[in-house]
C-alpha cells in the first residue's frame, strides 16, 4: 500500500516555498531544470520598503483587512496604510493583524473557528486570516514569475508548494497550515509542509565546499568548520525565528541523507522577546497606566516605536560602550505630563535609572548596558537550553552549531552562543542566516526524502475498548451485548524517542466495531510522555484530535473488521487501512480541529 508521500508527484516543473514567519515573511521558487543544474538558482523577492529607504528579501508579517474583515493588504504596505488611518483617526473599525502566527504555538485548542486577536482587541477568524495571507503570497509570486516573463506556459498544476513550519508545532498546528493553504487555493497534493529547522540545513548542506568561505561565513565565524559536516558528523541546528526558536540534531549519512539524532524541540525564545523586553522597559519608565492610554490614544505613534526599534536593536552589539539612542514620540510625553502633571524627561532622570539615560529634545539616551539587557530574557533561554541538550547521550559527539534564522543575524545572540560554547564546539552561521529556512524550503520540495530519520517527540496511540480486566479503571468500564469493556485502553503505535524512518509505517493494528450500526470507527487519538502508557484519560494523556476509518457495510459485524497502520516518518500524520476480508484500502484520516 502506497504511503501519503509516495503518492504525490514529484516532478512539477516549480517548486514554490512561503516562509509563514512571526516576524517577517516572503517566497522564493526554482525550476526543475535549475535545481538539476545549479540547485542554489532559487529566485525570491524583493519588496519595497515603503516610507523606508531600500529594500527587503522579506516583508513584515503583518495584514490589514477592512472593517467588512475583507483583506485589504500585507507587509509593509499594510503597515503604511494602517499608519495612515491611525493618524487620521480612522483606523479603529479595521483589522490590524501583527505578529499573529504564534497563537499556534503550543495552543492545546486549535479548531476551525479559532479566532486571533487584532492589535485593538477586536476578533476573526484565524483560519480567514491565515488563508488569505497565503493567498496573497502566492498570488504575488505568480504574478511575479509573469512580470519576469519565466512563466509563460506554467499551469497551476504544474507548480508544488513548501509551506515552513516551526519543527515544534503541534500536529493540530500542522493540519491548521494545511488547512488555510487548501482554502488559499493550494490542493493538498501540491503541497508539502517543511519543518523549519530542516529546510535550513538543507540548504546549507547545498553550499559547495569550495564557495563555503566566502558565502556561507560571516566575517569573523569558523570557516573551517563547514567542511567538517561530512558523513558521521552530528551537528546541532539552532534556528532562532521571530516567534519560536527550533532546534534539532541530525547527523549526515554516507548517501548525503540527514538522519535526526535527537528529537525537535525548542521554545518561545525568539527575536520578540527583546522587543518585549523594550516595551517593558518603556512601561517600566512611564508606568502601565499612562503606556496603555498611550496605546489606545496614539496608535500611529505607538507604530513608529515599534519601527524604530525593530532597526534600532540590530545595531547594538556586544561591543558598543556609547549610548543608545531611541527615539521618543512627543505624544507619549504628553499623555505622561497630563496624567502624572509633570513632564516626562524630569521624573525619568530623578528615577533609580536617571543616571544611566540623558534626555535631548524627543530623543532618550541610554546607556549601552541598559540597552545590552534587553537580549538577556532570549539569549540566557537559547543557551541554557542548548546546553540541556548537548547534556543528553542521544545529542553526545555533536561537534558543530549551525545557526540560522533571522534572529541569528543578531550580534548579541551571536556573541551568547560563542561565549558558552565557543571553546567546545565549531559554530557556523551563514551569511543569509534569515533566508537559509526559505531557500532550503525550496530545495525540500525537489527532495522531501533528504531527511531520511525523525526522532519522534510523542509516544502516540489511539484510544480503543477492550476487555476489562483486574485493575483496570472502574470508571471507565461499560457493557455491550453482555460483554465488559474497558473503554480507555491506549493502542500504542509509536514510542517517544522512537527513531522513525521517512515514509515508514507503524505495524498494522486490527480493529472491529462493537455494533452492526457502525459506518465509520472514530478514534481519538493520543499522545503520551511515556513510552507503555496503559490508559488515555485516566493517564493524563493529552487528547490531540480523532481518526477517522470507514467501514464496509456489506458484511456482518465480525467481518467488518479494518486494519490500520500510521506514518510517522514524514513531516505531518498519515494513516492507512484495509478491510481484512477482503484486502480493500478503505477511507481512513486524521481530523485534528474539529
Amino acid at each position: 500500500m502506497a504511503s501519503y508521500l509516495e503518492e504525490k508527484d514529484s516532478e512539477k516543473m516549480i517548486v514554490a516555498a512561503i516562509d509563514f514567519g512571526t516576524t517577517y515573511s516572503g517566497y522564493a521558487f526554482a525550476f526543475r531544470n535549475d535545481y538539476a543544474n545549479d540547485a542554489l538558482r532559487i529566485q525570491g523577492n524583493t519588496w519595497n520598503s515603503g516610507s523606508r529607504v531600500g529594500v527587503s528579501l522579506k516583508t513584515p508579517t503583518c495584514a490589514l483587512f477592512t472593517p467588512e474583515q475583507k483583506f485589504h493588504s500585507f507587509g509593509f504596505d499594510a503597515e503604511d496604510k494602517y499608519a495612515d488611518l491611525a493618524i487620521d483617526d480612522e483606523h479603529h473599525d479595521w483589522y490590524y493583524f501583527r505578529r499573529f502566527k504564534m497563537m499556534l504555538y503550543n495552543n492545546p485548542h486549535i479548531s476551525r473557528q479559532s479566532t486571533i486577536e487584532d492589535d485593538k482587541g477586536k476578533h476573526m477568524n484565524a483560519l480567514e486570516v491565515f488563508s488569505a495571507i497565503i493567498f496573497y503570497l502566492r498570488e504575488h509570486m505568480l504574478r511575479a514569475m509573469h512580470a519576469r516573463s519565466i512563466s509563460e506556459g506554467v499551469q497551476d498544476d504544474e507548480v508544488h508548494w513548501v509551506l515552513t513550519v516551526p519543527a515544534i508545532w503541534s500536529d493540530q498546528a500542522k493540519q491548521f497550515m494545511r488547512e488555510a493553504a487548501k482554502k488559499a487555493g493550494i490542493r493538498s497534493d501540491q503541497l508539502d509542509i517543511a519543518l523549519e529547522p530542516e529546510a535550513a540545513s538543507i540548504y546549507c548542506k547545498h553550499i559547495p565546499v569550495g564557495k563555503r568561505g566566502q558565502e556561507l561565513c560571516q566575517a569573523g565565524e569558523d570557516i573551517a568548520g563547514l567542511e567538517a559536516i561530512c558523513p558521521g558528523t552530528k551537528y546541532l541546528v539552532l534556528d532562532a525565528g521571530g516567534g519560536t526558536i527550533d532546534i534539532t540534531v541530525q547527523e549526515v549519512q554516507g548517501d548525503g541523507s540527514l538522519h535526526q539524532v535527537y528529537m525537535a524541540n525548542g521554545g518561545d525564545w525568539g527575536g520578540t522577546k527583546v522587543d518585549e523586553a523594550y516595551e517593558e522597559f518603556l512601561i517600566e519608565l512611564v508606568g502601565p497606566q499612562v503606556w496603555d492610554r498611550f496605546k489606545m490614544e496614539n496608535r500611529d505613534s505607538y507604530l513608529d516605536i515599534v519601527r524604530e526599534f525593530e532597526i534600532k536593536k540590530r545595531t547594538i552589539t556586544p561591543e558598543i560602550d556609547q549610548k543608545i539612542t531611541f527615539k521618543v514620540p512627543i505624544a507619549l510625553n504628553e499623555v505622561y505630563q497630563d496624567m502624572r502633571g509633570q513632564e516626562l524627561r524630569l521624573s525619568v532622570s530623578e528615577g533609580r535609572r536617571g543616571r544611566k539615560m540623558a534626555w535631548i529634545g524627543d530623543k532618550l539616551r541610554v546607556d549601552a548596558s541598559e540597552a545590552k539587557k534587553l537580549f538577556e530574557t532570549a539569549c540566557e533561554a537559547i543557551v541554557e537550553h542548548v546546553e540541556r541538550i548537548f547534556e543528553q547521550e542521544d545529542a553526545a559527539g555533536t561537534s558543530i552549531i549551525l545557526m540560522v534564522g533571522g534572529f541569528s543575524e543578531s550580534p548579541m545572540l551571536r556573541h551568547a552562543v560563542r561565549e558558552r560554547f565557543g571553546s567546545r564546539k565549531r559554530i557556523i552561521i551563514p551569511q543569509d542566516a534569515g533566508l537559509s529556512v526559505l531557500k532550503g524550503a525550496v530545495l525540500f520540495g525537489f527532495d522531501t526524502r533528504v531527511i531520511s530519520t525523525r526522532v519522534m517527540k510523542h509516544t502516540y496511540g489511539i484510544q480503543v475498548a477492550e476487555k476489562f480486566r483486574q485493575g483496570d479503571p472502574e470508571s471507565q468500564k461499560s457493557v455491550v451485548k453482555g460483554i465488559v469493556y474497558c473503554d480507555d485502553k491506549f493502542s500504542n503505535h509509536v514510542a517517544r524517542g522512537q527513531s522513525v524512518n521517512i515514509g515508514e509505517a507503524t505495524e498494522y493494528h486490527d480493529y472491529v466495531p462493537l455494533t452492526d450500526e457502525q459506518t465509520q470507527l472514530a478514534f481519538k487519538v493520543f499522545t503520551s510522555e511515556g513510552a507503555e502508557p496503559k490508559y488515555c484519560e485516566t493517564e493524563n494523556c493529552t487528547y490531540i484530535g480523532k481518526m477517522l476509518v470507514d467501514l464496509p457495510m456489506n458484511f456482518p459485524q465480525t467481518d467488518r473488521g479494518v486494519s490500520v497502520r500510521l506514518r510517522f516518518g514524514g513531516t505531518e500524520l498519515s494513516v492507512e487501512a484495509y478491510v481484512k476480508k477482503t484486502e480493500q484500502k478503505t477511507n481512513a484520516q486524521f481530523d485534528l480541529l474539529e
